[in-house]
């Protein structure tokens, strides 16, 4: 962990006041806007992703007063262990950052940066709307706090994910980053949310919801159903929809799927005289021996043993 202590007022006086009080004035869409092109080695500009950006920075040491930006700003520090010097709006830091380790600038909050060595940094920006999309819930309750340097191996193979992306040209589908996307946001809202922000706990679906979603299961049972697509049916995000299944059903999207096939597969094997491997492909089964080792499991004999026994 770095050694992080707050500065006294003649350290944080090191900041010059007229330049600072200009960048607080100031506002950028993209982060990326604050640093002069030949600064850039390379970035995710012209990729179809949406509300992620990276980015891979390298200059000399000098102070840089940024603007607050429309974006969530993630740095991991690429080159050797520096010394920083660094304010997020009224808090100002001294800190050792080490290669590897992480700060976090909010949205819409100035910042200054000084560092002992030259920069070596990765840049991940996230839009605030993600965060919105995987919890369902107002900007409004959604802020996060500064972090001024820390360990977080979690949102450094994140970035290094997406930086490997860029350097063999590939992820040039939008999900790719959707779910990269997806899976910073809820981390930064598990970790990095401000105190006082804990997340609420998941509202259930309505009872028309849960009726709507049962007889789409049923009408679908021999077709792949994704959390996505029975999102969609109640106009939700995945990750908020899977929340709020639970909460509503005690079970997750994909095990209540399960369950309904198996209780159709019960049905059929009683009522009808349909082959094993038939109704395996009728309720969307891989094979007949995947269907018979899930129906073995949820009912405790085969479906063979079933039939012989009515």
């Amino acid at each position: 962990m770095p050694t992080e202590h707050a500065l006294p007022d003649r350290a944080a006086a090191q900041v010059d006041g007229r330049r600072w009080r200009r960048a607080q004035r100031d506002y950028i869409d993209e982060p990326l806007e604050a640093v002069p092109r030949e600064q850039v080695q390379c970035s995710s500009a012209g990729r179809p992703w949406h509300g992620i950006s990276l980015w891979h920075q390298r200059a000399d040491a000098q102070d840089l007063y940024i603007p607050p930006a429309g974006k969530h700003c993630i740095i991991v520090r690429r080159g050797p262990d520096t010394g920083l010097l660094q304010r997020h709006g009224n808090e100002t830091h001294d800190v050792r950052w080490k290669t590897g380790e992480v700060v976090l600038l909010p949205a819409h909050t100035p910042s200054f940066w000084r560092t002992e060595l030259p920069r070596d940094n990765l840049h991940l920006d996230l839009s605030p709307h993600w965060l919105e999309k995987v919890s369902g819930q107002e900007a409004a309750s959604l802020g996060l706090r500064s972090c001024f340097g820390k360990s977080d191996p979690v949102l450094t193979q994140l970035v290094q994910v997406l930086l490997l992306a860029l350097d063999d040209h590939s992820g040039l589908q939008p999900a790719f980053a959707d779910g990269i996307a997806a899976s910073v946001a809820i981390h930064l809202l598990e970790h990095y949310r401000l105190p006082g922000q804990a997340a609420k706990s998941a509202p259930g679906l309505t009872a028309r919801q849960l009726r709507h979603l049962q007889a789409y299961v049923l009408d679908h049972l021999d077709q792949p159903l994704s959390v996505e697509q029975l999102a969609a049916e109640v106009q939700f995000s995945a990750w908020h929809f899977a929340r709020c299944f639970k909460a509503s059903c005690g079970l997750t999207p994909h095990r209540f799927v399960l369950q309904q096939r198996l209780q159709r597969a019960r049905t059929l094997l009683l009522e009808s005289r349909l082959p094993v491997g038939e109704i395996a492909r009728q309720l969307g089964f891989a094979s007949a021996p995947h269907f018979s080792q899930a129906f073995a499991r949820h009912w405790g004999l085969s479906p063979l043993r079933l039939r012989q026994q009515h």
